[in-house]
């Protein structure tokens, strides 16, 4: 099932309900499409770079030569100042290939994903995948597009700290994976994540104002919900007191929420800022999650078998 690219490119959001391998098969090529964009753009960026160069040396030169072109001899003049025309003219065709390469650079720079994302999706799907019948569908929401993007945007607030500051404040949830394992358990895996932008305008020790503005992450919620059969793990009550305590994390991650019924487990953590973009991290994260629910509802069922 391949990705609908011209759609994709528009919004940066990969939506679908597929088999696990169709799945990972269109993030492969959602990764293809990544490198060859981080390339552009690191080819066009490069470009425009000797073109600024190139316009403004041709433009020095051109200015420099008009000083001592006076001093000539009259045969040399003539000659002078079409060198000098030359490099004016070379100067503008610089700039315009400069103009026209960070145009392009901007286009490829908007296609520059967040790889930690979809490598994260792909690597929870293929570690799911052998506890998922091989034909049953699984859903996936994926979000690739800017943290701060304004349709992201919850709410503006004053800054507490620097008068006439505002403080604009995201939330992106930008991960949704759900599905069903071969014990009839659904999962329901979901990201959310915060980030602000303060911005005013502040006066400086000579009396100007400028434009400031400062963009920080400030917090990422992952949250794993467990629909299990009550039959299966009906015992599940007795051990509502001792489930947070069987919840094992990686250092720095926090149980921020959790819920038990004898029809579910959603366990809600916190991860920190500087983990945002560690794939490696999120994936250990998330995979403890999965095994520390699952000890506590294998103890269940032992404790139903019982019964």
């Amino acid at each position: 099932m391949p990705i609908n690219l011209e759609k994709f490119r528009k919004d940066l959001t990969y939506s679908v309900t597929a088999t696990i391998s169709d799945i990972v098969k269109d993030l492969s090529e959602i990764a293809t499409l990544d490198r060859a964009s981080e390339a552009k753009q690191a080819e066009f960026g490069s470009l425009a770079t000797k073109c600024v160069i190139g316009a403004i040396s041709s433009i020095v030169l051109a200015f420099i030569l008009m000083i001592f072109v006076g001093e000539l001899r009259d045969s040399f003049q003539l000659f002078g100042t079409l060198l000098i025309f030359l490099l004016f003219l070379a100067g503008i065709g610089c700039t315009i290939v400069a103009i026209y390469a960070g145009i392009r650079r901007s286009k490829y720079r908007r296609l520059n994903l967040p790889n930690h994302r979809y490598e994260l999706t792909k690597k929870v799907l293929e570690m799911l995948e052998r506890d998922v019948d091989k034909e049953a569908n699984v859903s996936v929401h994926l979000v690739l597009s800017p943290a701060n993007q304004k349709s992201k945007l919850i709410k503006t607030v004053e800054h507490p700290l620097k008068s006439g500051f505002k403080i604009d404040i995201f939330q992106d949830d930008w991960l949704k994976m759900e599905g069903q394992f071969l014990d009839k358990t659904r999962f329901v895996v979901t990201t959310s994540e915060l980030n602000q932008t303060a911005y005013g305008w502040k006066r400086s020790m000579s009396g100007k104002s400028k434009y400031k503005t400062k963009s920080k992450a400030k917090g990422l919620d992952i949250s794993l919900n467990l629909t299990y059969p009550p039959r299966r793990y009906g015992a599940i009550k007795v051990l509502n007191n001792e489930v947070v305590n069987a919840v094992k994390l990686p250092q720095m991650t926090k149980v921020k929420r959790m819920r038990v019924t004898d029809k579910e487990i959603k366990l809600v953590v916190k991860m920190p800022p500087s983990m945002f973009w560690d794939q490696e991290k999120l994936y250990q994260t998330i995979t403890m999650m999965f095994l520390s629910l699952y000890q506590v509802l294998n103890l269940a069922r032992m404790l139903s078998k019982a019964k």
